[in-house]
């Protein structure tokens, strides 16, 4: 589900064969971040190049790691966000509760696939 890089503390994950994030896949992949984030002083980016469509229990997923991030001393990014997407944090007004960047395209060695 998560393709995972890591460098140091800093993590760079993505979607792995998903473009969507909704209510089918938003359970595990909230699982999988929350492992990453609640480890003080790590840097998370995921990465939503690929990513078309996000509903309510993805955005939910999202303001969760967000927060857990925060409390727990590490940072979370959304990078590389699609036009669609940033239609969507948009009219959801979400602009507040995300750090949004784009990440660089850098040669990484892949830690894990996780399904």
């Amino acid at each position: 589900m998560l393709k995972i890089a890591k460098e140091g503390s800093h993590y760079r994950v993505e979607l792995f064969q998903v473009n969507r994030l909704n209510t089918l896949f938003s359970g595990i992949v909230q699982q999988q971040l929350r492992e990453l984030v609640e480890e003080s002083g790590v840097s998370v980016d995921f990465n939503l190049e690929s990513v078309s469509f996000i509903d309510t229990s993805g955005f939910e997923v999202l303001m969760d790691i967000a927060d857990r991030a925060k409390r727990h001393g590490s940072q979370f990014k959304l990078c590389n966000v699609s036009d669609d997407v940033r239609e969507l944090i948009i009219l959801l007004e979400l602009e507040d509760r995300f750090t949004i960047c784009i990440c660089e395209n850098i040669e990484e060695k892949i830690l894990q696939v996780l399904d």
